[in-house]
């Protein structure tokens, strides 16, 4: 039955059921980078996702720098995707490291439908063969 803003009811109509179709997510991922990041290099996304190259190498999904130490793109997912990514300086060679130069863990979000825009924000604090962590 349906019911209208006076309270008047319908007569029964056929039963339906439907899903509804994922809602496309625009997501800002702004990353800052160390201020020893080399200035004739490029900071990439690489991840689990077409969009972000599919743990591609060498990694193609460039960010934009919008600032001295900052870069950012956005891209398009549907909700309820589940990522996972790191940042690198377009190759494995050049991949982000923790604060002593370890190994860490995929970046990971889950992409939110509650809004048509995510903003992911992150910080990279080391890269993998530039001083400290090597060369």
């Amino acid at each position: 039955k349906a019911v209208d803003y006076a309270l008047n009811r319908s007569a029964y109509s056929n039963q339906v059921e439907g899903i509804p179709a994922p809602r496309t997510v625009t997501v800002t991922f702004s990353v800052t980078v160390p201020t020893n990041t080399p200035a004739d290099k490029t900071v990439y996304i690489v991840g689990n996702q077409p969009a972000i190259c599919n743990w591609c190498n060498p990694h193609t999904v460039a960010l934009t720098k919008v600032a001295s130490y900052t870069w950012s793109i956005d891209l398009n997912f549907l909700e309820t995707t589940q990522l996972e990514w790191k940042y690198t300086l377009g190759s494995w060679d050049f991949v982000e490291k923790g604060a002593t130069c370890e190994e860490l863990s995929n970046r990971q979000a889950t992409i939110s439908g509650l809004s048509a825009t995510q903003l992911i924000t992150g910080t990279v604090l080391n890269w993998r063969n530039v001083a400290p962590c090597g060369n």
